[in-house]
């Protein structure tokens, strides 16, 4: 009977504690912000109508980095020559993606990509010409 009783109290307080896992210990945890948010975040310091004036920008500000984007692996749209990056480096895009969650998402990821070409062609011929 002793033995039932312990078994039936570990049963009970491990089922219990399993329901308490803490979020950042479980890996079923979603977190609720999506993609989309990320990407206009990372977003609001670039005005995605002037590539150009944001690389003359970062330049004064001395941040020579090329724009990384995600998709099937990581990506620098418009960058020919990638030596550049082992001097100068990369910044990588949180929201941008093949895994597109929405037709707004969609929408933001090819205006994103089309900024990121320009910004980093541009970007190499400054760097290129030094």
């Amino acid at each position: 009977m002793r033995l039932l009783s312990i078994i039936f109290f570990f049963l009970l307080s491990s089922s219990a504690y399993s329901n308490e896992i803490p979020c950042w210990m479980n890996p079923d945890t979603v977190p609720e912000t999506t993609q989309l948010a990320l990407l206009k975040t990372y977003l609001l310091p670039i005005n995605l109508n002037s590539p150009r004036k944001d690389v003359e920008a970062r330049i004064k500000h001395k941040d020579y980095r090329f724009i990384a984007i995600g998709g099937f692996g990581i990506g620098y749209p418009g960058l020919s020559n990638k030596e550049l990056l082992c001097k100068y480096g990369s910044r990588y895009i949180m929201g941008t993606s093949d895994a597109l969650e929405s037709k707004e998402h969609g929408k933001l990821s090819h205006e994103f990509n089309s900024y990121a070409k320009e910004y980093n062609m541009a970007l190499e011929r400054k760097l290129s010409a030094q």
